[in-house]
């Protein structure tokens, strides 16, 4: 009787707080929550292309390159439809909106599938740390393709863990039709293909017929892609997110150093309140072999970076670094505390490392933003990634209190940092 009142208070309690999230959505829609800074000015410069879009589909498509816009076209085109019929912005926005629920809703459902040993109730906090997210909410707000590939992506892991419970090899089908879609919706969620496709091969023990399968399969929905940037030859992807780069970007590592080290960044920002409230396993890390690794990845990183501020982004900790202190030593430490700590946990699985790799090649870039990561990494690192997780902690109000009010208080700051044009 005691248990199942209990589990009754905590659904009153998951609806409760699942309904606060939804309303500061609207809330935030209502008065334009632009937490990422550049949300609102991105979604006007893809206004005017759907609006080309619905006068002019074709010329628009065969011309994409031409536009100012680095983003893919999918998601563009599909709000030139509403464009084309004539619906009133704040209702394409609001229908986006309750669209980008999905990405929450199948957080959750890959969560359950993989800790399927877990009481639900323990990992139903991550789902919420969700509607904390400056990068979810704000392009959720401000139509964005990254946040429509990302939620394809989530999908297709769903569909993965589906399959390594079921064996079924529609599941195999459904997962690599996602990771395609969310690649079409954002191209950087196409390197991704790569950890499913040897995953697949794993479980498959190297079987030809089904290597064959997958390999077709994988090529069929990549075809029109490849088809329309390398034979049309309209490579939008070539163009500059830098503020004050004067020529284009190249599809190729500026500078692979500077790629490790923001990454190494991000992961420490988003894993120290894990690491901290003890939530994320640590395996040893002042081990000679760590510290080796480390020190050396750490040395000759540094010595390479060359990461220019002034074309804009390079995530929170070389912001703050040069904002407070007028130079990169804070994000240096940073670093390298972020090296010490996350190694371990990579290193230690084969396929960690290859995650990590494919991370570092998802952004290949000049220029990187902290919205590339958030809640990217959160949602891979829970997922696909291997690694020991205690779920028992989150019954300790101080760890649960100390988790949430972190990630509110990044999104308080990064409202505070638009409002204040830092």
């Amino acid at each position: 009787m005691f248990k199942s009142l209990l589990h009754r208070n905590f659904y009153k309690q998951e609806v409760i707080l699942l309904l606060i999230g939804y309303l500061s959505l609207i809330i935030s829609f209502i008065f334009g929550e632009n937490s990422t800074g550049g949300a609102l000015i991105d979604y006007s410069n893809q206004k005017n292309i759907s609006q080309s879009f619905s006068n002019n589909f074709t010329e628009t498509l065969l011309n994409y390159d031409n536009f100012s816009s680095r983003h893919s076209p999918s998601l563009i085109i599909i709000l030139s439809f509403f464009e084309k019929i004539n619906l009133p912005d704040s209702l394409i926005r609001i229908i986006h909106l309750h669209y980008c629920i999905l990405l929450p809703f199948f957080f959750y459902k890959c969560l359950k599938l993989k800790y399927k040993d877990v009481d639900y109730r323990l990992y139903f906090f991550l789902v919420l740390l969700i509607f904390l997210s400056p990068t979810f909410r704000t392009l959720a707000i401000w139509p964005d393709s990254r946040i429509s590939g990302l939620i394809f992506f989530t999908v297709g892991i769903f569909f993965y863990y589906k399959f390594l419970n079921d064996k079924k090899f529609y599941y195999v089908f459904l997962n690599i039709f996602f990771i395609s879609i969310s690649a079409y919706f954002s191209p950087n969620f196409s390197v991704f293909s790569i950890f499913f496709f040897l995953k697949f091969i794993l479980i498959y023990n190297y079987e030809i017929k089904k290597i064959f399968l997958i390999s077709c399969i994988n090529l069929i929905f990549a075809f029109p892609a490849l088809y329309y940037i390398f034979f049309l030859d309209i490579n939008f992807l070539a163009k500059s997110a830098a503020i004050g780069f004067d020529t284009n970007e190249k599809l190729i590592f500026h500078n692979i150093f500077n790629d490790i080290l923001i990454t190494f960044s991000m992961l420490f920002f988003y894993l120290t309140p894990f690491i901290f409230s003890k939530i994320i396993i640590l395996p040893k890390y002042f081990t000679i072999k760590n510290l080796l690794i480390t020190l050396i990845i750490f040395f000759i990183s540094i010595i390479n970076f060359d990461y220019n501020i002034f074309y804009s982004g390079g995530g929170i900790f070389l912001k703050l670094s040069n904002f407070i202190f007028q130079n990169n030593y804070l994000f240096y430490l940073i670093c390298l505390a972020s090296l010490l700590l996350v190694l371990p946990l990579i290193y230690t699985k084969k396929l960690n490392i290859l995650l990590l790799f494919l991370i570092l090649l998802n952004n290949p870039q000049y220029t990187m933003y902290h919205k590339y990561f958030d809640p990217f990494l959160l949602i891979i690192f829970f997922t696909i990634f291997s690694v020991k997780i205690n779920f028992e902690k989150f019954k300790l109000s101080k760890n649960s209190l100390f988790v949430f009010f972190y990630f509110f208080t990044f999104l308080i700051i990064s409202n505070f940092k638009y409002l204040w044009k830092i």
